[in-house]
């Protein structure tokens, strides 16, 4: 995406990690932030007074400060969009109308430019002027009553998953938009409309299509599969595994593998309906099985015979595993102080590019400024009004 200009108005999660995406890319995204900052960098824990939080999501990313209150700011804003190719923002609805950034406006100063505006529940609609985090976006949507321990209560997913979901939507439309400007020469594009709520219902595409057209009301079952079995954990003799079958064509292949053939023509296992209806029963022959041996002996034999099987991890033993290396987890960004930090990698990313630091809050008002035409005066003036 080198060639991009992004203009970053966004602050805590679903919009950072929408523009770190694109800055990974290769796109030049500028964070555009208020004297105060983004809240997001006072968010714990820190290490040398940076917030972890704030780092990893604002990588490769050069940041300016504007008063946004002042007509000079707004001014400088303007002055920005008029020389970029996207403008992604996640404020409350309505916000962007006073900086002078409604639609119209933005028509007006860049016809363009690709919009993208994050919002719980949409720009338009009743829900519409209510604030959300991920939390309640998780609650609404349903997601949280089909997580959780087999019948207990709704769960939140462990990771934020309502903010992620609408990054990654707002990702493909920009994506697909500036296609749509680029290779087929379109004038105008509309704005993009995400939703963390819709976002979140497309997230669970499943449990909606079994009670739109069965009726069937999806709730938590742990680690179980709601169609499949055997796709879950078990006990070995020191540590439990997961073990994924995909469909009946598999199960005599398995029984075999594990030692229990017979299993194969058993009247209750020989289809994934039956088995599935038979699954507790299955879970404890399974689970007796399995626990006669250590998680080593099974996985290297589940793997000898390619059946879909691995280990429980945890973030601490996936770190520290050969495979972070192999596949390029994590990439390694160099502070001026010489120090370093790790993050997790874009997966579509080029491996070989090196990621920038997070930028001081302002870091780059001045040169961004530079770059729009200012003299030095004006820029002076700017930095005056930003404190």
């Amino acid at each position: 995406m080198k060639g991009i200009r992004v203009v970053d108005m966004t602050s805590v999660l679903s919009g950072p990690f929408c523009t770190w995406l694109l800055a990974s890319l290769g796109a030049d995204v500028i964070k555009v932030e208020s004297p105060g900052g983004d809240t997001a960098r006072l968010s714990p824990p820190f290490v040398d007074d940076l917030s972890l939080y704030f780092e990893s999501l604002n990588r490769n990313k050069r940041s300016i400060v504007l008063d946004l209150k002042s007509e000079v700011g707004r001014s400088a804003l303007h002055r920005l969009l008029e020389t970029s190719d996207v403008f992604v923002e996640n404020m409350r609805p309505g916000v962007r109308d006073r900086l002078g950034c409604s639609d119209d406006d933005l028509k007006r100063i860049n016809p363009r430019l690709v919009r993208s505006s994050i919002s719980g529940f949409g720009q338009q609609g009743s829900l519409s002027d209510r604030p959300a985090y991920d939390i309640i976006v998780q609650a609404m949507s349903g997601m949280m009553s089909i997580n959780g321990p087999l019948g207990g209560p709704a769960t939140r997913v462990g990771v934020s998953v309502g903010d992620l979901a609408a990054a990654l939507f707002s990702t493909i439309g920009i994506m697909q938009r500036l296609y749509e400007r680029d290779a087929q020469g379109a004038t105008e594009t509309k704005t993009l409309d995400v939703s963390m709520l819709a976002c979140q219902w497309a997230f669970m595409e499943n449990a909606y299509a079994r009670y739109l057209n069965a009726g069937i009301v999806a709730g938590p079952i742990g680690s179980r599969h709601p169609s499949i079995t055997p796709f879950e954990p078990y006990p070995t003799a020191d540590r439990d595994i997961v073990v994924g079958l995909g469909s009946a064509r598999e199960w005599p292949h398995f029984c075999r593998v594990i030692g229990l053939p017979e299993l194969a023509d058993d009247p209750r296992f020989i289809e994934d309906d039956t088995r599935l209806t038979h699954r507790d029963e299955l879970d404890v022959i399974l689970a007796e099985q399995f626990s006669t041996r250590n998680a080593d002996h099974w996985i290297s034999l589940l793997v000898e015979n390619s059946i879909p099987c691995s280990t429980i991890e945890t973030v601490e033993t996936v770190a520290n595993s050969p495979l972070a290396d192999e596949y390029a987890a994590f990439s390694t960004v160099t502070y001026d102080t010489g120090k370093t930090m790790q993050f997790v990698r874009n997966p579509i990313a080029d491996r070989n590019t090196p990621e920038t630091p997070t930028p001081r809050l302002g870091q780059h008002t001045a040169e961004v400024l530079s770059e729009l035409g200012y003299a030095q005066t004006e820029i002076d003036a700017l930095l005056a009004v930003t404190g």
